[in-house]
Parts: structure tokens; C-alpha cells; sequence
């Protein structure tokens, strides 16, 4: 029998798919003018607090709490002995979407039962993080 499939599990991949765009999003976020303005005019040329505005800035409450699940679940699976593997399957097959998980397996190479387990683990683990999974 095989395992039930949970509700939720669409839900991830696409939290997963959207990974790439919201990481160039919060990247975005984080750059700005950080050195002050000299041009010698009464409240310069320009935001005269770049450095709280650029603190402040942020993705919107569930973009953020995506992005961090993801990104948790990136940097847990790197430190796995296989983590650069497993993430490569990732990439092609939901980053890239170049690949199936047949397609993966032969370009990591690993067997495809393997890329199966691998994906399956790195979608818990980003729903772990996310809060769906009652451990």
C-alpha cells in the first residue's frame, strides 16, 4: 500500500517552486543606499533614513514565512553527507523545471528510487519548518 498523500503536499511544492523568485525578491529588499547624503541641501536629494527604511522593509507575513521555511530546509539539507545531491534534484526539478525525477537521477546519477526518497524528504522537511506537520 502505498502512503497516503497529504493535503498539504501541492501546497509546499509550489511553496518550493516560488523559492527562487521570492529569494530575488528579499534580495531586492535588502539593497539600498547606506551612505549619507553630503549634497548640502536641507534634507539632501533624496530618503533621508535609508538605513531604517531599508531596515524595515520586508516580504508580506506569508511570502516571509515561505521564504524561511524553504530557506531552513536549504541549509538543513545542505550539511546532509549527500545535501549537494539531493539539493541538485531539487534544482532540476522544481527550481529549473528542466527535469523529472527519472531525468534528475540520471544526472546526479543516483537511482531513481533514491531521487523519489530525496524529494519526498526535502518536501517534509520544508513542511516541518513551515509548521504543517505534527511531529
Amino acid at each position: 500500500m502505498s502512503k497516503p498523500r497529504y493535503d498539504w503536499w501541492s501546497y509546499v511544492k509550489g511553496m518550493i517552486r516560488r523559492y527562487p523568485e521570492l529569494r530575488r525578491r528579499y534580495g531586492a529588499l535588502r539593497e539600498g543606499r547606506l551612505t549619507a547624503d553630503y549634497s548640502g541641501m536641507p534634507r539632501g536629494g533624496g530618503d533621508g533614513r535609508a538605513v531604517e527604511g531599508l531596515a524595515i522593509r520586508e516580504l508580506p507575513s506569508t511570502s516571509q514565512r515561505e521564504y524561511e521555511a524553504v530557506r531552513r530546509a536549504v541549509e538543513t539539507t545542505e550539511h546532509y553527507r549527500n545535501g549537494q545531491e539531493r539539493l541538485k534534484v531539487i534544482e532540476l526539478v522544481l527550481w529549473k523545471k528542466t527535469h523529472n525525477l527519472q531525468g534528475a537521477a540520471l544526472q546526479i546519477p543516483c537511482h531513481v528510487d533514491t531521487a523519489k526518497v530525496w524529494h519526498g524528504d526535502f518536501i517534509r522537511l520544508v513542511a516541518s519548518y513551515y509548521g504543517l506537520m505534527d511531529e
